[in-house]
């Protein structure tokens, strides 16, 4: 550790300038036919990180600009790590305090800028654990691959596309969530509750699909309008809120008493958080209950459209759930289609990966986690044998002098990473390889 933690001293302004150097590549993933399959700025970033390999005398690989991958050991079995190099958009720069393509270093420790945190820290941060490995004589018998996707961001059609074409490696670790090892990922699901309506009617609401909304306004065919006021919060943490979409149905109940029948029973299914009204409580000891809220509504050709958003138990089928709710609707004159889905997936909790690696994580720390379960997703719902392991840890900070409230973290204005952070991820990741590459049997069991 003691020689980790001088290379990472001795190297500190090297990883934070290719940090900044990938930073300023605008890679928000969007398809283009002219320059497919994701654009420019993600072939870009590829690139970027292809030159950086280049340099340090690491192959390099383009799976048909959906992924690139790094390879910097050789080895029968293979370990790969997988980042994502794409970031969520920026819709207004003006609302950022800091330039969001600059990356900003403040006070020599907060750097910020747009995907600074999710993802490109991780793969700089890999990339140059791999280098520290090298540099410090570490002979590892794996091999060991940076993987970089260009679409996480947006439905992971990179990893989709990865899978379907080109062979996984033997376990993939995802370092896009929080320390120490997630054993498990909990599914997701988006439904449309369809009731139909004559009456023509446009809705203005937040477009945030997993979000409830704060307010939601319907204009009325005959030029007035109604507002319906509710409680904006994630549907991890929806239980008991008053929903926006549940009260513009009980408007438009009052409105339209000729529909107040069915405008109400479409409320009535709506209403619960674990999925009653629709008959889909799962639950399992694992993962815990469904969890499921109304965010958002449409109007069209005579069909109101309610959307949902469900976080499914990693037992739950999305199929099986999607046809129980689309029967019980079936009873009030409604119906239910499945918009999206993404499949929950599970890694044996005794796993003598896990173990290791929850071990050198709680040790390097000081810490006395466990393994756990999510809601949030990433590669991992797609990549076979693949866990998450960081780099969210307890400490993070976002002082007022930088950050204005609700600023500075992932997806939000002003994204900044904490170089001491990025540091300790880079600390856990060395002692972690090392730990893995002496682990036997490191293909899951099924």
């Amino acid at each position: 550790m003691a020689k980790v933690d001088a290379w990472l001293k001795a190297h500190r302004q090297e990883i934070i300038d290719d940090l900044i150097g990938l930073v300023r590549i605008p890679s928000v993933s969007v398809p283009d036919k002219e320059i497919p399959p994701f654009g420019q700025p993600c072939r870009d970033v590829l690139e970027y990180m292809f030159k950086l390999g280049e340099k340090h005398g690491y192959s390099s690989r383009n799976y048909d600009h959906y992924v690139g991958s790094i390879t910097f050991t050789e080895g029968e079995e293979e370990v790969g790590i997988w980042s994502h190099l794409d970031v969520v958009p920026v819709p207004d720069p003006a609302e950022w305090d800091y330039p969001p393509f600059e990356g900003t270093l403040v006070d020599d420790r907060y750097l910020i800028g747009r995907g600074v945190q999710d993802n490109k820290m991780s793969a700089i941060g890999v990339f140059h654990v791999m280098n520290c490995l090298r540099d410090l004589g570490v002979s590892l018998r794996r091999k060991y691959s940076l993987y970089m996707g260009t679409s996480e961001e947006t439905g992971m059609e990179d990893a989709r596309y990865f899978t379907a074409h080109y062979k996984t490696p033997d376990i993939s670790i995802v370092p896009d969530c929080g320390f120490p090892v997630c054993i498990a990922q909990r599914g997701s699901m988006s439904l449309s509750v369809e009731v139909p309506f004559e009456a023509p009617v446009t809705f203005k609401q937040s477009n945030n699909p997993s979000v409830t909304a704060e307010e939601i306004t319907a204009e009325l065919s005959d030029g007035s309008t109604l507002c319906a006021c509710g409680e904006s919060a994630h549907i991890f943490n929806a239980e008991g809120i008053d929903n926006a979409v549940v009260n513009m149905l009980r408007l438009l109940a009052d409105r339209y008493p000729a529909d107040a029948k069915k405008l109400n029973a479409a409320a009535e299914l709506i209403s619960s958080w674990h999925g009653e009204s629709l008959n889909i409580a799962y639950e399992d000891e694992l993962s815990g209950a469904l969890q499921m809220g109304a965010t958002g509504m449409d109007w069209e050709n005579g069909v109101l459209k309610i959307r949902l958003f469900l976080i499914l138990p990693v037992s739950a089928n999305a199929d099986d759930v999607a046809a129980r709710a689309h029967e019980k609707a079936q009873t009030v004159g409604a119906s239910v289609i499945k918009l999206r889905a993404r499949p929950s997936c599970s890694f044996t909790p005794d796993h003598p990966v896990v173990g290791v690696l929850t071990k050198v994580y709680n040790e390097v720390m000081h810490q006395d986690s466990a393994p756990f379960v999510m809601s949030g997703g990433n590669y991992a719902a797609y990549l076979p044998n693949a866990f998450g392991f960081g780099p969210g840890m307890p400490g993070r900070e976002f002082p007022p002098h930088i950050f204005r409230p609700g600023r500075g973290d992932y997806h939000q204005c002003d994204e900044s990473e904490d170089i001491e952070h990025l540091m300790n991820f880079m600390r856990v990741y060395a002692m972690g390889i090392i730990a893995l590459d002496e682990v036997e049997d490191i293909k899951e069991k099924k």
